[in-house]
């Protein structure tokens, strides 16, 4: 027999981990798309219908800022093009991110207002209407930085109708949008009945990145709404970003439509009493995920009815200086995932960003902060380790000793551990601890804008896979690429795993212990198992692992050579056992002479 406290830790370990990855994989990586055929069926076509006057032409307004720029058509008085200044697409051709990035491009973002009286069979729809610009105004006083008014007329009677836009200044990424009329009437209401008013959005989100199906799994619907009507009790809610859902919403105070890296946010003045929004995917093209929203408002009367849109990257610093949660969208991970990636490992990355180093030597530099800041726990695991080797032998004779009595083998065996100051279920306890480190990673990596499409040696982008060959073929997890940082990772825990359980096979000289081989074989699974899982992820997730277990080698000599020196242990558990044998003689002795003193005994 032998002890396997040591071998048990490892295995719980391996366990957790595997379940980890298999949960996450499922999770994050099944881009199966189902369809819904039971939703509400909803009027949220936005098709721009046939025109009468069919000579005006569609003319195009430009609204830009120092990160935006923003085209205005004519016909509908919609956004047509959204692009974004600071930011480049992926471009397969060039093999990196080279192309303009569009987040609405050629009317992928449509939107109309709707008055509707069925009694008097009126319809107006603004995607049927030619709207020209009113004023465009520079530095107003009531409007800040840069305003377009886009005025239609009203096609059924008098007054106008005004969608006004208003960029914000300098590095502002949101759009004021409000709708307004002017002596609004309708010659054929004569009993100038209320209208309903309906809005209605769609969005065909584009797909931006190297990865489409990665980017999928990120791409999806978030909302915010109010519980009990108060503002300040807000929570942050999403739909699936796996499949077609729909959902009606109450009391909503902002819709985000986001993706990997980028996200449009609808953001209304006033709260949105109820709200119907559809999400669906595609599985091809050169879209995501289509977004619909409808919702009914109060009936447009001479003043603003106003919104603003957010069209911008999914970076924690801006979106927190809208002060409305919006960084909650941030796929940092859930619970307390998430705050080991906003607390600790993103403070730890924006430091060293400041050194203004390439962005793959400092994942290197941020793998090295981390293990120094763990480096108690993992010298604890090595201890525990390397002193049980020590041990061995005292174990041996304990087990053939009370070969028959379990319960006083377990006693002595305990005995001895308290006596060498070592608690094996500290392995346990270190390899739990560091699980949450480790599945965050999978959050931090793929989410940081600051790393998109920065390069390292041959690596073109930190956050998308690296590939040094295509595969004719796919294979099952692992895909049609071979990832070379992958496959370092792999061998590096290929390595580190052979040396932290060598000698393990010599551990019980019980040849007939079958255990061994199986918890060798789970042991040595896992480089492969990693290599199978990881090599679609992040490019720095992968550099991240493999400095990580190059650090853990160099730790594993540095602890044995250094400071867990072998006959100094075994003199030190030799010297406890000998002070602790004298001592029991003493006090035996001592009680012996206290007896006799009383005449107890002769």
């Amino acid at each position: 027999m032998k002890d396997r406290n040591l071998d048990y830790n490892s295995i719980i370990g391996l366990i957790l981990i595997l379940f980890v990855l298999i949960i996450f994989t499922y999770f994050n990586n099944n881009n199966t798309i189902t369809t819904n055929n039971n939703y509400k069926k909803l009027n949220l076509n936005h098709q721009i219908t046939s025109i009468a006057d069919k000579r005006k032409e569609n003319h195009f307004f430009l609204l830009e800022n120092n990160v935006l720029k923003l085209k205005i058509s004519s016909l509908g008085g919609g956004i047509h093009d959204v692009l974004l200044k600071k930011y480049k697409a992926y471009d397969s051709i060039l093999s990196s991110h080279a192309k303009n990035l569009y987040l609405i491009k050629n009317s992928s973002f449509l939107y109309k207002l709707s008055f509707l009286n069925q009694k008097e069979g009126l319809n107006i729809d603004t995607n049927t209407l030619y709207f020209q610009p009113f004023l465009l105004k520079k530095n107003d006083k009531k409007y800040r930085g840069k305003t377009l008014i886009m005025r239609a007329k009203n096609p059924y009677g008098k007054g106008f109708l005004d969608y006004i836009y208003t960029i914000g200044e300098k590095d502002r990424y949101d759009i004021e949008f409000s709708i307004r009329t002017k002596n609004f009437h309708f010659e054929n209401n004569k009993k100038k009945e209320r209208f309903i008013s309906y809005l209605d959005l769609e969005y065909k989100i584009l797909s931006l990145e190297k990865d489409r199906d990665w980017e999928n799994s990120y791409t999806q619907v978030c909302y915010s709404i109010s519980n009990n009507n108060e503002k300040t009790n807000r929570s942050v809610k999403y739909l699936s970003e796996k499949k077609t859902e729909d959902k009606n919403l109450y009391d909503v105070n902002w819709i985000a439509y986001k993706q990997q890296f980028f996200s449009f946010i609808f953001i209304p003045e006033k709260m949105l009493k109820s709200v119907f929004v559809r999400s669906e995917n595609f599985s091809s093209g050169s879209f995501l995920k289509k977004i619909q929203l409808k919702t009914s408002i109060n009936s447009v009367k001479d003043e603003d009815l106003s919104f603003r849109f957010y069209f911008g990257p999914l970076d924690l610093k801006i979106l927190k200086k809208y002060q409305n949660e919006f960084e909650n969208i941030i796929p940092f991970g859930w619970g307390f995932l998430k705050w080991i990636n906003k607390y600790f490992f993103l403070i730890i990355f924006q430091l060293l960003e400041k050194t203004n180093l390439n962005y793959g030597v400092i994942v290197i530099l941020m793998t090295i902060v981390v293990k120094l800041i763990l480096y108690p726990i993992t010298y604890k695991q090595y201890k525990l380790s390397a002193t049980m080797k020590l041990i061995r032998p005292e174990i041996e004779k304990l087990n053939h000793k009370y070969k028959k009595d379990v319960f006083k083998k377990q006693r002595a065996i305990m005995e001895l551990y308290r006596n060498v100051g070592i608690n094996p279920m500290s392995g346990c306890i270190s390899t739990l601890f560091q699980i949450p480190i480790f599945y965050s990673l999978f959050k931090f990596f793929p989410t940081i804008i600051n790393l998109r499409g920065k390069s390292f040696l041959w690596v073109e982008d930190l956050t998308s896979y690296d590939s040094i060959f295509k595969l004719p073929f796919f294979i099952p997890f692992y895909g049609n690429h071979v990832s070379l940082l992958t496959l370092l990772y792999s061998l590096a825990l290929l390595i580190y795993t052979k040396l932290s359980n060598n000698g393990r096979k010599n551990f019980s000289q019980n040849e007939n212990d079958s255990s061994i081989p199986d918890m060798n074989f789970l042991l040595y699974m896992m480089p492969i198992v990693m290599l199978l899982f990881i090599n679609s992820y992040a490019s720095a997730l992968s550099l991240y692992y493999f400095t990580s277990n190059i650090i853990n080698i160099g730790f594993f000599f540095f602890i044995k050579e250094f400071m867990l020196n072998k006959k100094k242990n075994i003199i030190k558990i030799l010297e406890k056992k000998v002070i602790k044998k004298n001592y029991m003689t003493k006090e035996i002795t001592d009680k012996r002479n206290d007896n006799k003193s009383k005449g107890l005994i002769e």
